[in-house]
């Protein structure tokens, strides 16, 4: 059994994370402008670190492309069909093709023309389905890690420099250190998404009600309600509202009206919109009907919030 220090046997996240098994690949690119790549969909999930410069991201079944910058993170949690360059008009060959052309020298592959250097770590990893699927179905299809004024997150960039200097090195044993450190890279990106972005504070263990909470999340003004939530996740009105409240302790209405109300605290706190632009985004109908909802959350109204958290 694993332990982590004085961890408090009710951390479900660590719980999660500990029961995660993570078989990864891993190659470090060296590309040269014009540069481009694709990757098949493979239904296993995948990840670009970007170490420098920029790169175009799109993912199929996403309808516009992601910007990564240096010190960025992008894994797919359901390894759809992506394509990755350096600008939109770059050749982007299959990437299996370009590894069986050149194949990778310690762990390294050198691609592309003769421009602007872009430096990126990708690869992708294979979960145990069973108690990995709840995490991954409330995933959206881009988890996206952004680096702060171009560089990572400390614990991110220590990580990838040890990845680095193993693939570098090409030691006995890289593969297995490599293996355990990507593992190790991705439970950290796992962790750092879930706590800024999950409604609940812990992972589910039913995966239709994790996906009812990344549809909440990704698509809060929509007219949800539980019986449009549980067609949505393949599940009776009855069924649904059942396991809903046996895996999160709540009903889901309740849930739903507590993570729009979190997101328009958001709003308030980091921007200048108004009431009832927020009210739009979080899913109210006005600003009257949200402010009512808010007071009764967080016990003084929408612009007092506003006023007491940005002073």
């Amino acid at each position: 059994m694993r332990t982590l220090g004085t961890l408090s046997p009710d951390d479900g996240l660590s719980e999660m994370l500990f029961r995660l098994s993570v078989s990864s690949s891993v190659y470090c690119l060296e590309l040269r402008s014009p540069w481009g790549f694709r990757l098949a969909a493979r239904g296993v999930p995948a990840f670009h670190l970007l170490t420098s410069g920029d790169a175009l991201l799109e993912v199929e079944g996403v309808p516009t492309a992601t910007l990564i910058r240096a010190g960025d993170l992008v894994i797919l949690p359901r390894g759809n069909a992506h394509q990755v360059h350096d600008r939109v008009d770059s050749a982007v060959p299959l990437l299996e093709d370009i590894l069986k052309r050149r194949p990778p020298v310690d762990g390294r592959l050198a691609y592309g023309g003769g421009g602007p250097r872009t430096e990126l770590v990708c690869g992708g990893f294979v979960v145990d389905q069973l108690p990995a699927q709840p995490v991954l179905e409330a995933l959206p299809e881009i988890v996206h890690l952004r680096g702060h004024e171009g560089r990572a997150p400390e614990w991110l960039s220590g990580l990838i420099r040890m990845i680095a200097i193993e693939l570098a090195a090409a030691r006995p044993g890289a593969a297995a250190v490599v293996s355990r450190l990507t593992d190790a890279l991705i439970a950290q990106a796992l962790r750092a998404y879930l706590l800024a972005n999950s409604p609940l504070p812990v992972p589910l263990e039913d995966a239709a009600v994790a996906r009812a909470l990344r549809l909440m999340r990704e698509r809060p003004d929509e007219s949800w309600s539980v019986p449009r939530l549980a067609a949505a996740v393949g599940l009776s009105r009855s069924s649904f509202a059942a396991r809903f409240r046996a895996a999160t302790g709540e009903p889901p209405m309740r849930s739903l009206t507590r993570y729009r109300l979190e997101n328009a605290a958001t709003y308030l706190r980091t921007s200048d919109a108004g009431l009832a632009d927020i009210a739009r985004r979080v899913g109210y109908d006005s600003d009257v009907s949200m402010s009512k909802a808010f007071r009764r959350r967080f016990g003084r109204s929408p612009g007092a919030y506003r006023a007491t958290s940005q002073a």
